[in-house]
């Protein structure tokens, strides 16, 4: 089994509960990092500015408390290893049904959308598979009416 360190658990105290109960169980599975969860108005536009981010401030799941999206780093960290991306994917992306996580906006198993298939369409190769450590409860706009801009 493996465990978070000291900056992953505070990224993970920034994540909504659900997405909590997922990089919980995750971690008994496989070992990877929490890079991300909520990001400030500073901080949102500094991705946005260096290309990181496509969208400004109030348009990203991170922008919520708690946060409905979070970045994951899988190991052996390289980012350029994108199997490993793959492989956390695959874990991250089951859980939900695994654990039987029910949304508080439909009622039904939450769904995750995942920045390596943001169309959802199942294909890994095309161009909307630029952010393979993003991941979002789905569909984020419906859970961020649920929270509050992120202001820190």
């Amino acid at each position: 089994m493996f465990h978070f360190g000291s900056e992953s658990l505070k990224n993970r105290s920034e994540l909504h509960p659900l997405l909590e109960k997922i990089v919980d169980e995750a971690i008994k599975i496989i070992d990877f990092m929490i890079l991300d969860g909520s990001r400030t108005k500073a901080e949102q536009e500094k991705f946005f500015a260096n290309g990181t981010s496509k969208v400004h401030f109030g348009q990203s799941a991170h922008n919520w408390k708690p946060s409905i999206a979070m970045d994951l780093f899988p190991a052996p960290y390289d980012w350029n290893n994108k199997q490993s991306f793959i492989n956390l994917s695959k874990v991250i992306l089951a859980i939900p049904k695994k654990l039987n996580l029910i949304s508080p906006i439909d009622g039904k198993v939450v769904v995750l959308r995942w920045g390596g298939d943001f169309n959802m369409d199942g294909s890994k190769t095309t161009s909307d598979a630029w952010d393979t450590g993003h991941y979002e409860l789905h569909h984020w706009r419906d859970y961020a009416k649920l929270c509050q801009p992120y202001t820190k």
